[in-house]
């Protein structure tokens, strides 16, 4: 790890987490669902979307793009860009890019970031939305769902479905 990663995560464990209702949520009771992407796993998030939209469940993709305003890309689904200009130094976004993320109440957020990412990992403590998942352990996350380094991005958002499908909740 580098000294700016260890630099940024000291940085955001002394920020506040949002205060949200924390819960474990079945499928068929998420409406509203943020997926924190980077640009390269655009591809791998179509079954998912299309399952969700069969579902009426609403997503919406952050997409994290480093190159050039002239290269975004333009996926045919619900997305925002964010680049360079939305995060500081240190990874951080902006207080608008926050508040613009979360202008729906979210019943999830998704990353698909590494645990070393921190553009993710800050976006993910600092957004709220009742369930956060991702695929390594951390305390911002309800839910992680450990899988080997060969998963690639759509295998785990097809694990996310059948774990939400397998919760069993009181509602």
């Amino acid at each position: 790890m580098s000294l700016l990663y260890n630099i940024s995560s000291y940085f955001l464990s002394k920020k506040e987490s949002p205060k949200s209702k924390k819960q474990f949520l079945n499928w068929s009771q998420l409406s509203n669902v943020l997926v924190l992407a980077y640009d390269h796993q655009l591809i791998d998030l179509i079954y998912f979307i299309n399952t969700c939209q069969k579902d009426h469940i609403n997503v919406h993709v952050a997409v994290i793009f480093e190159g050039k305003p002239e290269q975004f890309p333009k996926p045919n689904f619900e997305h925002s860009i964010l680049d360079k200009k939305q995060f500081n130094f240190f990874g951080f976004a902006n207080e608008q890019t926050i508040q613009t993320l979360s202008l729906n109440p979210l019943d999830a957020l998704i990353n698909l970031g590494d645990a070393n990412q921190i553009k993710t990992l800050a976006l993910s403590k600092l957004v709220p939305a009742k369930c956060k998942i991702s695929h390594f352990q951390n305390p911002i996350f309800d839910i992680s769902i450990d899988g080997d380094k060969t998963n690639n991005t759509s295998q785990f958002l097809e694990q996310v479905i059948v774990y939400l499908h397998m919760i069993k909740t009181n509602k």
